[in-house]
């Protein structure tokens, strides 16, 4: 079986409403979201998204492949893996909301995102590896409802010369058992910080080796791998 796999990030929307993390004024969601690059079903998804933001009625996981995920933080290898045919595939997309904010206000508290990975024994810190910094700066974040509104997406991008579902479901069995926890968490200077980790149950795991599943990036902000 072919591991390969590419880590894409996209920062795009934030959701304001139940099953949230708090800690301060930052709140924390998870979705299970359609690929943001080329997927025609995103848009209708991000649409949703901020009226329900807005409304006070965001439920983690809702959009998960398995429904009975929807009002967890648990997530199928099925939601966080993206690919060039058939509906694209899925990816995670953590979500922040921080009501009576500006991106003035929040850019002078030194308001921070970082994204990592844990299987096993073994942490993976993604911005660190790939921009050079564990916490980063949002760069399309935008003000919404009287607050400011972003998201972190990720996916593993895979299905390397297979192109029919039957050979993907393989492919993903076989994933299903290297998959681990993704945790999102954002900060501010002045102390208030706040984190997510979206769950995925694996085997024990001694040692993780990223280069032994291919494991690639597409980085640089404002092209595929956006920050926020």
């Amino acid at each position: 079986m072919k591991r390969y796999a590419v880590v894409m990030f996209a920062l795009v929307t934030l959701l304001w409403g139940v099953n949230m993390v708090h800690a301060g004024p930052i709140s924390l969601y998870v979705d299970s979201a359609p690929n943001v690059y080329g997927s025609s079903s995103y848009p209708a998804w991000e649409s949703n998204a901020f009226a329900l933001a807005s409304a006070g009625t965001f439920v983690n996981m809702a959009n998960s492949v398995n429904s009975s995920n929807a009002g967890t933080m648990n997530f199928e290898i099925q939601d966080v893996v993206v690919y060039s045919f058939g509906d694209l595939g899925r990816r995670l997309h953590f979500v922040y909301w921080i009501p009576q904010e500006t991106i003035a206000t929040l850019a002078a508290k030194h308001f921070q995102v970082s994204l990592s990975y844990d299987w096993g024994n073994v942490n993976y810190d993604f911005y660190n590896d790939y921009y050079g910094s564990t916490w980063l700066t949002p760069t399309k974040w935008i003000e919404y409802a009287g607050g400011v509104i972003g998201s972190a997406g990720f996916a593993w991008w895979g299905a390397y010369g297979i192109n029919t579902p039957e050979a993907l479901a393989a492919e993903l069995a076989d994933w299903d058992k290297y998959q681990g926890n993704i945790t999102f968490a954002a900060r501010m200077d002045d102390g208030v910080s706040s984190s997510i980790t979206a769950l995925h149950s694996v085997p024990e795991a001694a040692s993780f080796l990223l280069l032994g599943l291919g494991l690639l990036a597409i980085v640089g902000v404002g092209r595929v791998a956006e920050r926020a």
